[in-house]
């Protein structure tokens, strides 16, 4: 029987991962440079208002390109880009697709400045403006918000669009503004202009419930700042 020296084993073990290595990288090279394994179909998920069209065209990546070329962070921050936009994030999905995946902006409130009206998120971004003549009607429906300094960098804003955003629909369907001083003083103005005093943005499922309970009473402000002890007037 022949036996095989420990050099000619390690050599031949050192030749079979030379060869394995040669083909992974001839595979990646193939796959980099060529159509083998290329964009061919392009899916996108969670587009309501903004037309999967805009975001293909956002995200600019030609059919036929190998998706090893595709840099996704790069494809989605373009997507992220247009206005009414809040997250993207793409996917390779081999051999031959790519996956979009996009969460839209919550038109949360307004905020009227002189001839024109922006609208807020839920975070407190302005990503449309509009003239008060040329207001939709789906954002005319949306609370006036009043604070003095508005913006997603203002704790204020972040606060009340926080708590304005969480509200049920039987609820939030009734708010025509909101008010806030301080992020521990947001209020809200309900149809039949009934002031809601909601204090800061904690606890707000269980400040629901009790304004919930409480607004079958005839009354004029509510008060939920501490859904413990509610009370109206």
């Amino acid at each position: 029987m022949t036996r095989f020296l420990p050099e000619r084993r390690g050599a031949r073990m050192l030749l079979g991962v030379a060869v394995a290595v040669i083909v992974v990288v001839g595979l990646v090279l193939v796959a980099f440079f060529t159509p083998l394994m290329s964009v061919r179909t392009t899916t996108v998920e969670g587009a309501k208002g903004v037309q999967t069209g805009e975001i293909l065209h956002a995200a600019g990546v030609a059919s036929g390109t190998p998706l090893l070329q595709v840099d996704t962070r790069v494809v989605a921050q373009r997507i992220a880009a247009i206005p009414s936009i809040e997250s993207a994030r793409v996917k390779r999905e081999y051999p031959s697709s790519l996956r979009i995946t996009v969460v839209e902006r919550r038109a949360t409130a307004r905020v009227v400045d002189g001839d024109e009206v922006h609208v807020l998120d839920r975070t407190g971004v302005s990503y449309l403006t509009y003239t008060t003549k040329g207001l939709p009607g789906e954002y005319a429906a949306l609370p006036v918000f009043t604070t003095p300094n508005p913006g997603p960098s203002d704790p204020t804003t972040v606060a009340a669009m926080k708590a304005t955003a969480g509200l049920p629909d039987d609820i939030s369907e009734q708010v025509r503004a909101v008010d806030a001083s301080s992020p521990v003083d947001i209020e809200f103005t309900l149809e039949g202009n009934r002031k809601v005093v909601w204090g800061d943005s904690t606890r707000g499922d269980e400040k629901a419930r009790t304004l919930g309970y409480l607004m079958p009473r005839k009354a004029s402000e509510y008060n939920v700042s501490s859904p413990d002890f509610p009370a109206y007037r």
